[in-house]
């Protein structure tokens, strides 16, 4: 019997553009079709505490990055993500009044911090989707935290206060969205926290011209919220390695205002 494939008898009509010839599925190509809209009222999304989303053991920190997208109805007090509570601090991603953008790292024990600022308000950016990112080295020092904005380095101004040893491993929950009684009033998507301080040429692929992509690769991922793809109302399923779903709070819809 011959095994020349008589190429004029296939019906090409029947092929499906996710499987291969071998007749195996290949993988599906990457698609952001949904993100959170947090209404600056009492929306927030609420991850329990876990170690792996802590950074400091009271004397030494180690590093970690943040990023996210955003879509700030008002840029007045955006708060992104932090991880803390009405008692205790570790860090902070957020716009605050001036609406300018900062990454602030708590000594809980010692009532110290160190902080890097953007001190360019976001202002004219409400109403439309940024990519924010912020980065840490581990060293105890301001000068070792970055602020990215749209893939470019921008923070531009330091604030310190008391004495900075390292942060605490505290049990205060990572919220997204909510920082104690203040909330974000606008459009989250695409939430990640990284175990490592990411690079400047990272954070380049991450942002992507401005399009969301797949950064599972992307070496150090601890934790991916992906903001409503392949979610199910109220939990954000975690996609990275960290087990940490969230849980959607006082709304159960996602938008489909996404990054473009």
């Amino acid at each position: 019997m011959s095994n020349t494939i008589d190429w004029g008898k296939i019906h090409y009509s029947s092929w499906s553009p996710e499987t291969n010839l071998t007749g195996t599925a290949s993988t599906p190509s990457f698609s952001n079709t949904k993100s959170i809209e947090l209404d600056g009222i009492d929306d927030y999304v609420e991850v329990a505490d876990a170690d792996n989303l802590s950074f400091g053991n009271t004397t030494f920190d180690s590093p970690f990055s943040i990023s996210a997208w955003i879509n700030m109805t008002d840029a007045t007090k955006f708060r992104i993500v932090n991880k803390r509570d009405s008692s205790k601090s570790e860090y902070h991603f957020t716009t605050g009044g001036s609406d300018t953008l900062s990454f602030n790292i708590f000594d809980f024990s010692t009532g110290g911090f160190i902080s890097r600022k953007y001190n360019t308000a976001l202002t004219s950016y409400e109403g439309q989707w940024i990519h924010v990112s912020a980065t840490y080295d581990g060293s105890s020092s301001a000068s070792g935290m970055k602020l990215y904005l749209n893939g470019t380095r921008v923070d531009d101004t330091t604030s310190t206060g008391g004495t900075y040893v390292a942060m605490e491993n505290t049990n205060a929950p990572f919220n997204i969205g909510k920082q104690i009684t203040e909330f974000a009033n606008g459009l989250i998507d695409e939430v990640a926290i990284f175990d490592v301080e990411l690079f400047a040429s990272d954070v380049t692929s991450i942002y992507n011209s401005g399009i969301p992509n797949d950064i599972s690769s992307i070496s150090g991922l601890v934790s991916w919220w992906r903001c409503g793809d392949g979610d199910t109302a109220p939990t954000l399923t975690d996609n990275g390695s960290g087990g940490n779903d969230g849980t959607m709070n006082n709304f159960s819809t996602f938008s489909t205002d996404v990054p473009t």
